[in-house]
């Protein structure tokens, strides 16, 4: 593009502060579409200015070419500045510093580049442009639907399509310009997000490439998928397809293997093209779901075929005429009416509760149905109600000790309703028409051999009713008809005949005969001596004086081993008559056996056992043997337990002795003769302690031991009352208990320690145990000793303890008078002296006191000792007067008393008051004198009286001067 150029400062002035202006734009022609010009977008596109000052104006001086003027001129620029922006096409409102410090566009509209001039990967969808005021002209993503991140812009898919991104590296098996399809041999899979591979069988398949669904295109006779097996009744896969099955559709289910091409057999069929039955079947036939029908031959055979001369045989019941014979069955086995209708030609059930009715079948559906198996039994029937609960017992069958079951609807038939449908039931035991329990098929066909009973449920819910019509039994017979092919003859093995096997041949016996006709057959055991046996019990006819079942041993009267096999075998036995014999193995000697009871021996010519006598008369006239009477005293399954030959009994039990075990044996006593084992004899068991020289008999009946001297009881075993030490083997000992001390006079039979009473202790109860007192009748007391006050827990015979100092009392568990107790030091504390003053003061007081209560009680019992109370209210008069003298003395003493007022903490507080309670107290015993001389004087008129009365009586003057001096003594 050519400059434009500007003609100012080519003047001489200014010649300073003058100011150039330079456009890149202004004046240019097309500058109103700068937008669309990338020429001019091109030009005003500057990297670097450059300024050239091409020319000075020297005015003239240049002329004169004066070096020194010439440089006194000179350009200056006094301000540069440049008006620009960067260039980012648009595509950026701003330009920062990279990380190299240059200026770059910040990119908007997913460009990039320093100057915003390409789009972002993966932003190819359409060519790059430079935005312009009215299009941002941003670079817009490829559509790769999420297969692919990377893409190029496409020149000519923009111009076919418009759309230029061309996605590459697509994801998940994805081809096409946007990932939109699968790769070749690949399809979408269900969710749409990914292909998977065809995988199509290059064998069976026409093409490598399957449609949408991932179905591969398959050659004739294949299938699959991916056509990689062959079809139902196809096999061995190659380049042409599959070839098919030659398989029999009688024995087979029209498939064979893929590979082999062998076919797929029923059950019971084998063979490669499944055309014969296994081993132990017959009868190949299209309508059995097993192919073949398995050999019955009363278990006795597996090889058998189809039987000719055998038609169709089928057992109905129509009902035109009446029930035939129906009958109805509760769940508890009670009979129930069937009703007959007329009109329907049909029979039904009617219930009122939810207990089920059974129709049971008459006889002719009964019996040996053998030739049923594997055929159907068929019945109509209907329900009056829909709200029908089936079973698993709907439709039963019993017989030979077997039952089983199904529901109604097995088999495939239908639910009932209230319109009469047709039930089909087929009469053989396989997992897809499962009879309940399973059984195997001899099982099954020996039920049908021996069918019992036939119950079909007809009743189902409260208040319902069932009706069954056309009830009908396929079999067979003999005859003229539609072939049953189903009838077996059986290839029966040796010693067995019979269509079905079921007998022994000639020759031949049951080896378990209660089995019946499936009892195994095995060859008559005759030993030699018969040709024939019973077939059923096995039992020859024994000829050569032989006998038993095989003719194993000769018959009753003769000897020898009948299984030689010849028929001098059996001899004539040389014993008595009725008696027979047999042969010692090593001895080869005949003995006789079953001897004439009492008699044994090899020629019964010795007593039996148990018996005796002389049958011979060896040893003198001859004694028929007889048993021997021992009294029930000998035990029946021992050997010699009497004398052959005098009958004496030689084991004796039950502790009996004697020649017929008729008494008890020394050391025992009892009735030998007693019925009750436990009735007869006992042992004496005298104890050895307690008898004369220890002896072990006793007497024979009652059993009384010889006792020593006070022993007492049977067996000599105690002491008597009062006795003891049987121990000591010289008789008993007397107690000699003490009688006070003891309770009974009864001791220890061993120790002798007599019972004694509560307290007393000793052998003999003769005194009182330690710490006790008082020995009487009644026993001891306790001393109950104060441990405190008393010096030992023993006190005397009185009772009274022995007190430490400062105690008194019986126990010694209170203080002397004057004497305190603190708890802070053990044991009773005296008083100080001034109390010992007033005690010995108060003392002879509290004696004469004592007295004068003595003297009191003594004139209550006036009316016995007159004479004694009078001497002693005489006493009591000195007395009072003596004691009145003494308190007036103490109250003086008292009254003169000085107690001093405590001076420190540690002296007693309560002297002042201590004093004063001596003081009441003496005033209160004179006031008790002066009460008992009032008594006294009392007492001493009533004694006058009763001495004038008793005078004549009196004779005690002695005794009575004594008590006196006993008085002034205390």
């Amino acid at each position: 593009m050519q400059s434009n150029c500007t003609s100012l400062c080519l003047d001489i002035s200014p010649l300073t502060g003058g100011n150039v202006a330079f456009s890149t734009l202004e004046g240019r022609p097309s500058a109103y579409n700068f937008d669309n010009s990338p020429v001019l977008q091109d030009w005003v596109t500057a990297t670097d200015i450059r300024v050239t000052l091409s020319r000075l104006n020297t005015f003239g001086d240049e002329v004169f070419n004066d070096p020194k003027v010439l440089k006194s001129y000179y350009y200056a620029i006094s301000d540069f500045a440049v008006g620009g922006r960067c260039k980012c096409n648009g595509h950026a409102s701003e330009c920062v510093k990279n990380e190299y410090s240059k200026l770059v566009c910040n990119c908007k509209h997913n460009t990039e580049g320093d100057d915003c001039s390409v789009c972002k990967p993966f932003y190819n969808d359409r060519p790059w442009r430079r935005a312009t005021a009215d299009n941002a002209n941003e670079c817009l993503p490829c559509n790769c639907n999420g297969k692919s991140a990377e893409c190029y812009f496409d020149q000519e898919l923009y111009r076919n399509t418009g759309h230029g991104g061309h996605c590459r590296n697509c994801a998940d098996n994805t081809d096409g310009p946007n990932c939109e399809r699968c790769l070749d041999n690949y399809y979408r899979d269900a969710s749409g997000q990914r292909c998977l591979p065809c995988s199509c069988n290059p064998v069976g398949s026409l093409s490598t490439q399957c449609d949408n669904s991932g179905r591969c295109s398959c050659k004739p006779g294949v299938m699959g998928d991916k056509c990689d097996r062959c079809q139902p009744g196809f096999h061995t896969l190659t380049q042409a397809g599959c070839r098919p099955c030659s398989c029999n559709p009688a024995g087979s289910t029209q498939e064979c293997d893929v590979n082999t091409g062998r076919c797929q057999c029923k059950d019971n069929v084998d063979g490669f093209s499944c055309d014969r039955c296994k081993l132990g079947y017959f009868n190949l036939d299209s309508q059995n779901p097993q192919g073949c029908t398995p050999c019955f031959c009363f278990l006795h055979s597996t090889v058998c075929e189809s039987a000719d001369g055998y038609s169709i045989n089928t057992i109905t019941s129509t009902f035109n005429r009446d029930d035939e014979g129906w009958k109805g069955q509760q769940r508890d086995g009670s009979s129930v009416p069937v009703h007959w209708s007329a009109s329907s030609q049909e029979i039904s059930l009617i219930s009122d509760d939810y207990f089920p009715m059974y129709f049971v079948a008459p006889a002719k559906f009964l019996g040996n149905h053998l030739l049923s198996y594997g055929q159907n039994l068929t019945l109509n029937f209907r329900v009056e109600r829909r709200d029908t609960r089936l079973s698993a017992e709907d439709v039963v069958l019993e017989g030979a000790g077997f039952r089983v079951a199904v529901p109604l609807i097995a088999q495939g038939n239908a639910y009932p309703g209230e319109q009469m449908q047709t039930f089909v039931f087929r009469l053989h035991q396989t997992t897809d028409y499962s009879w309940k329990p399973m059984l195997k098929h001899g099982e099954f066909q020996k039920l049908l051999h021996n069918l019992t009973s036939i119950k079909i449920r007809g009743t189902y819910s409260e208040r319902s009713a069932g009706y069954l019509d056309n009830a009908s039994l396929v079999t067979a017979r003999r005859g003229p008809g539609t072939p049953a092919r189903w009838v077996e003859k059986c290839n029966c093995p040796q010693g067995y005949v019979g269509q079905h096997c079921g007998q022994c041949a000639v020759g031949y016996r049951r080896s378990n005969p209660e089995l019946g006709q499936y009892s195994p057959c095995e060859p008559c055991n005759c030993n030699g001596h018969s040709d024939t046996c019973d077939s059923v019990t096995g039992m020859c006819n024994c000829q050569d004086n032989t006998a038993g079942m095989s003719c194993e041993r000769c018959k009753d009267g003769y000897y020898g081993d009948a299984t030689v096999g010849s028929s001098s075998d059996c001899k004539p036995c040389p014993c008595p008559s009725g008696a027979t014999c047999a042969i010692v193995p090593k001895t080869k000697d005949v003995v006789c056996t079953n001897c004439p009871a009492g008699t044994t021996g090899k020629r019964c010519e010795l007593c039996d056992d148990g018996f005796f006598g002389d049958p011979l008369g060896t040893s003198g006239p001859v004694r028929a043997c007889r048993a021997c009477k021992c009294s029930d005293n000998i035990d029946p399954n021992a050997v010699g337990n009497c004398d052959r030959e005098t009958g004496e009994c030689l084991k004796c039990i039950y502790n009996t002795d004697g020649f017929f075990c008729d008494r008890c044996k020394e050391g025992f006593y009892g009735n030998a003769l007693a019925a009750n084992p436990a009735d007869k004899c006992k042992p004496c068991s005298c104890s050895p302690y307690g008898t004369v020289d220890r002896q072990t008999t006793c007497m024979q009946v009652t059993g009384q031991c010889q006792c020593l001297p006070h022993v007492t009881n049977r067996d000599c075993g105690a002491c008597e009352p009062g006795f003891y030490n049987l121990q000591s083997g010289k008789g008993c000992e007397r107690c000699n208990c003490n009688p006070i001390g003891s309770t009974n006079g009864h001791c220890d039979i061993v120790s002798g320690q007599c019972e004694c009473q509560p307290g007393v202790t000793g052998q003999r109860c003769e005194h009182c145990e330690v710490n006790f007192f008082g020995f009487s009748s009644s026993g001891c007391k306790p001393c109950d000793c104060d441990p405190e006050g008393s010096r030992t827990a023993q006190c005397r015979d009185d009772g009274y303890c022995e007190c430490r100092p400062g105690f008194v009392g019986i126990r010694c568990d209170m203080c002397e008078e004057n004497y305190f107790y603190n708890r802070s030091t053990p044991g009773c504390q005296q008083c100080p002296n001034c109390y010992s003053l007033v005690r010995d003061k108060v003392r002879p007081v509290l004696l004469n006191m004592t007295l004068i209560q003595n003297i009191r009680n003594t004139v209550d019992n006036t009316g016995t000792l007159a004479d004694k109370a009078r001497n002693r209210v005489r006493e009591a008069e000195k007395l009072i007067d003596r004691a009145r003298e003494e308190l007036d003395k103490a109250k003086d003493a008292i009254s003169k008393v000085d107690i001093k007022t405590p001076t420190t903490a540690g002296d007693p507080n309560n002297m002042t008051l201590l004093a004063e309670e001596a003081r009441n107290l003496a005033e209160k015993h004179k006031m008790e004198a002066d009460q008992i001389e009032k008594t006294a004087k009392d007492a001493n008129d009533t004694s006058t009286k009763a001495y004038n009365l008793l005078k004549k009586t009196l004779d005690g003057e002695n005794k009575i001067n004594s008590d006196i001096d006993e008085l002034n003594k205390k």
